[in-house]
């Protein structure tokens, strides 16, 4: 592998392990071929992208989104320990999941409660129960908790979703959007990737993109494509950072 240079803009993207009927998740097979390549922006900017796969589980999303945003970053054990981190954290932070149907689309906000009650995990669990108002009559809720309590009940991202997929449609790509990422663990991840994002910063800094999309099953657009369109988002997303 080559040596990452200074002033290299370093992303991180995610994919979903196995579940269910799924021994190879899509996202990830969508994914992984990224890692440890450098991009370059039309301007020259030089993209270093590193790629991780995580379980589809709650607890583990919970657990380990944190560390993906600190400073340098606290990857877990999977991580390919062979590829320095940046003492600085991640520029951009990318989220991919499976979808059942196509086109590719981009998420535009994460939701912090409702989330799916007919549909375990990896793991065989639910989303965390959580209690609104203690002595209330209100029904418990599956989201997010504790530690999440300043943020509100939908977080957008920061990316102007609209205007990239305007001009990747330019070029030929099918790619849509949404804001329904499916109340299961792609919004899970999205949300709280979204709301650490946010927590890390200073007064004066602004969070870094975070951003989830969602790939349908190969039938639907091959491996290939759902890689290609990974890579013009991050091309996209980095070409207009500071």
């Amino acid at each position: 592998m080559a040596p990452i240079g200074p002033g290299t803009t370093r992303v991180l993207i995610t994919g979903f392990g196995p579940f269910h009927r799924y021994k190879e998740n899509p996202s990830w097979l969508a994914v992984k071929p990224l890692h440890g390549i450098t991009l370059t922006t039309d301007s020259g900017r030089p993209i270093h992208i590193t790629t991780l796969e995580l379980p589809v589980a709650y607890e583990y999303v919970l657990r380990n989104v944190p560390g993906l945003h600190k400073r340098p970053p606290v990857l877990p054990p999977s991580a390919d320990a062979g590829i320095p981190l940046p003492e600085n954290g991640y520029d951009f932070i990318f989220h991919v999941g499976v979808s059942g149907r196509g086109p590719i689309r981009i998420e535009r906000l994460g939701h912090k409660y409702g989330y799916d009650l007919t549909l375990p995990d990896a793991d065989g669990q639910f989303g965390p129960i959580v209690i609104l108002a203690e002595g209330s009559d209100s029904e418990p809720v599956r989201g997010f908790g504790e530690g999440y309590e300043a943020f509100p009940g939908d977080l957008p991202t920061d990316v102007d979703v609209p205007a990239l997929v305007i001009d990747l449609k330019k070029d030929g790509a099918e790619l849509g959007m949404s804001v329904d990422a499916g109340h299961y663990l792609c919004d899970f991840i999205l949300y709280a990737s979204l709301a650490i994002s946010r927590q890390v910063v200073g007064p004066q800094e602004k969070p870094i993109p975070v951003l989830f999309m969602h790939v349908p099953l190969p039938r639907e657009v091959s491996t290939e494509k759902a890689t290609d369109m990974a890579r013009r988002i991050i091309l996209w997303v980095c070409g207009g950072l500071p």
